[in-house]
Parts: C-alpha cells; sequence; structure tokens
C-alpha cells in the first residue's frame, strides 16, 4: 500500500484530515517540479523561425513553454515542508497540553477523595466516595480515555514522521541535482514534537490506576487484566506506530512504561 492511502486510512476521526501532513499537495509539487526539469519539448505546431531572434527562456535558460507550470519553484517544496513541521508541532503540543490538564483534573479528584490537606493544614471536602464503585469507575473511565487519547497522539506523531521521510526520499529520487533529505532528516530529528519526553504522561496515568484500585489487586487480576500499553502498544506497528530503523517521537514515553517498575494496571 502506498504512503498517501496508508495515511488517509489512519486518519483519526477525532482529528480529522487538516492537522495531518499534507502529503499529497507535497507530492504533486515534486511531480511539477520534475516535469519542469526535463527538456522542454519543441514546439512541432511552428512552420517560422528566425536567425536573428533568439526563442525566450526563463531564469534557467530553458525554453519557455506555453503549457509550463507557473509559480512553482523549490523555494514553493521548501515553504510547504516548513510550514507542515510548524503545524504537527503546535498541534501535537496543544494535544499534549490538554492530555495534562486532563490528568491533572483526574488526579486533584483523587487526592481530595482521598482527604488531602491544604498547605495550611485545612481539611479537603472529598470529591468522590473511594467506596462508591459507580464514582471510581467514572474516574477510571476518564483516565482510561487520557489513556486512549495518549495512544492516539502518539499514532498521530509517528505516521507523520514517517511521512516526512517518504516525502524527503521522493523529492530526492525525482529531483536529483538539489538534494535535501539529509538537511531535513536533521532538522526533523531536532523538533520538539519529535524529542519531546512524554513520559511523565505514562508515568502519571500508572500512578492514577495504583491509586484508583488502591493497591490491592490479587495476583489472578494483575494477570487477567493486562495493563492498558501492553494492550494497545502492538496495534501501533500495525496501524502507523514506530517504525523499525527511525527514531520514533513518545519512543521514551512507551519503554520507560513498566508495571513491575511503576505498579501501574
Amino acid at each position: 500500500m502506498k504512503y498517501g492511502q496508508h495515511l488517509r486510512n489512519n486518519i483519526a476521526p477525532e482529528y480529522g484530515p487538516k492537522p495531518y501532513l499534507d502529503y499529497a499537495q507535497l507530492d504533486d509539487t515534486i511531480r511539477i517540479l520534475s516535469a519542469e526539469a526535463l527538456p522542454a519539448s519543441a514546439d512541432q505546431s511552428k512552420r517560422v523561425m528566425s536567425l536573428t531572434i533568439p526563442p525566450p527562456t526563463d531564469s534557467k535558460g530553458r525554453q519557455i513553454v506555453k503549457d509550463r507550470t507557473k509559480n512553482v519553484s523549490e523555494e514553493t517544496f521548501f515553504s510547504l515542508l516548513d510550514a507542515e513541521m510548524i503545524k504537527i508541532e503546535q498541534f501535537t503540543q496543544a494535544q499534549v497540553t490538554k492530555l495534562r490538564k486532563s490528568l491533572k483534573d483526574v488526579e486533584d479528584k483523587l487526592h481530595k477523595s482521598k482527604g488531602s490537606t491544604t498547605t495550611s493544614g485545612s481539611s479537603v471536602v472529598s470529591a468522590i466516595d473511594m467506596n462508591n464503585e459507580v464514582e471510581v469507575d467514572t474516574l477510571r473511565d476518564k483516565t482510561d480515555e487520557i489513556a486512549e487519547s495518549f495512544l492516539c497522539l502518539e499514532k498521530y506523531v509517528n505516521i507523520n514522521f514517517m511521512g516526512f521521510h517518504k516525502i524527503l526520499k521522493k523529492h530526492d529520487k525525482y529531483l536529483p541535482t538539489n538534494p535535501c533529505k539529509s538537511f531535513y532528516v536533521a532538522r526533523l530529528h531536532s523538533q520538539a514534537w519529535v524529542q519531546g519526553d512524554y513520559s511523565d504522561i505514562v508515568v502519571r496515568l500508572s500512578a492514577l490506576y495504583s491509586s484508583l484500585r488502591q493497591d490491592q489487586v490479587v495476583q489472578e487480576q494483575v494477570e487477567a487484566s493486562q495493563s492498558f500499553f501492553e494492550k494497545h502498544i502492538k496495534i501501533l506497528d500495525q496501524n502507523g506506530g514506530c517504525i523499525e530503523g527511525q527514531v520514533c517521537s513518545f519512543e521514551t514515553s512507551t519503554s520507560v512504561f513498566a508495571k513491575d517498575k511503576y505498579g501501574g494496571e
């Protein structure tokens, strides 16, 4: 399956296509530039020539052809590429900010439910009753929703990461006189959405699951209920997750999640 179709098949409904890499536009630009790089075809309808007036040429010395696409250059491609990197970084950071805020909301409710005290020493009114299964399940459902959103975001960044590699490889293949992959891959790996450390989200999720079950889960329950990440992380490789041989965003986050280390569910 070609990457363009793979991308369309894996767009998250809650995100929609707009935040994703505009692979089609970048691909079309490469095709136009590649066609322009070919020698201009002769005008077979022309029956008269001049020995004194040379045919008009463009800035690169190529004969101007009427059907040649205008206003498309290498700078056009690079500008589009830069804009896509900025778009994806901004979207990723916005989603991470929302996740952290949602985590804090759940943590605040959970801590209040345990009768935490303020810095002044006064008691905090309980937000939920830990003995009330309905309230605990509601909080657990919210935690599951945050975990699902985190995995969705991880899939988003990895499928876009793959897309940049694909489009840069295609650029250098069809426009070998002006290679740019090495430069842009180095730049890609320096982006915050690629290099960012989001392991705090995984650790906080693990702590929430541990608190919600009050650390009284028997061994049979632990074995019967695999961790959320153990059940879902394998799906990422099949549906746009980390690709072997490539550095993936959130890689640190998923690797540090270990049940025996954090006691998470």
